[in-house]
């Protein structure tokens, strides 16, 4: 039975370069998440906190963390199971996350007696 990876190249028995991205992809990737970087930062320090600031830097660190994932972390060339464990975790957390900040935000709401 043959792994479904395995290459016909002798020197890469388990198909690890054969499914390697290339270096000019991530290396594409790598400056494309230093460049939001340099766009988060220039966005906090020129503009300074207003209206939209906080939800422009959200958006730009969930694009970074999209990227990081996608690429970095293999979720492109990852099976359905790993994708569905990679979301799941996103689900949880939000969950968590909302819990969280329904305490919080009613923190002041608590009679003590």
């Amino acid at each position: 039975m043959s792994h479904p990876h395995t290459s016909a190249d002798p020197s890469d028995p388990h198909g690890i370069r054969a499914s390697a991205d290339g270096t000019g992809l991530l290396l594409t990737v790598f400056a494309a998440v230093v460049a939001l970087s340099l766009a988060n930062i220039g966005l906090s320090t020129s503009i300074g906190p207003g209206k939209f600031t906080l939800p422009m830097q959200l958006l730009i660190g969930t694009v970074q963390a999209g990227l990081v994932a996608y690429y970095f972390m293999h979720l492109r060339h990852g099976d359905k199971v790993v994708i569905l464990t990679a979301l799941s975790s996103l689900f949880w957390m939000g969950i968590m996350f909302v819990l969280f900040l329904g305490d919080y935000m009613t923190r002041q709401y608590v009679v003590t007696g």
